[in-house]
């Protein structure tokens, strides 16, 4: 009985130790709770350029994770819980960066990943333009009250 518990906290350690401790923060743009048209994260669309999006958009947030480990495995890993966030969030599509934070810079040079959540006009339902015209209202009584 000794033994499996000092091994199972030997496990606990070694994975501790192998984990990412990142800082990850999200920045609305728009209302939340919008309407979720992708259910398969794996399916969201990533952009790099601007160019590249067809049709007319909204950024509706933006969300970065930063300190990474310059890993490609790790980096991978962490643009699929973008994707998913994004997803949750009701963003059709998502727009990647990713550059050296070498402010932060320790050990190695730590990656930042930063995407805008975009939300295309064509995918806005009636729900939809009811938060949007809310949250405009909102952010105009912050404004006003600045």
């Amino acid at each position: 009985m000794k033994k499996m518990i000092l091994t199972l906290f030997a496990a606990c350690v070694i994975t501790g130790c192998a984990s990412v401790v990142t800082n990850t923060d999200y920045i609305p743009m728009g209302p939340d709770g919008l309407s979720v048209q992708i259910t398969d994260a794996s399916k969201m669309p990533v952009f790099t350029y601007l160019k590249d999006i067809k049709e007319p958009w909204a950024p509706i947030g933006m969300y970065r994770i930063k300190a990474l480990p310059d890993n490609d495995e790790i980096i991978k890993s962490e643009i699929v819980k973008i994707k998913k966030a994004a997803a949750a969030k009701g963003a059709n599509a998502i727009i990647l960066n990713q550059f050296y934070d070498d402010a932060a810079a320790q050990d190695g040079h730590p990656i930042t990943l930063a995407a805008y959540f975009v939300k295309y006009a064509s995918a806005v339902t009636e729900a939809d333009k009811a938060k949007i015209q809310e949250y405009a209202e909102l952010e105009k009584l912050r404004n006003a009250n600045n």
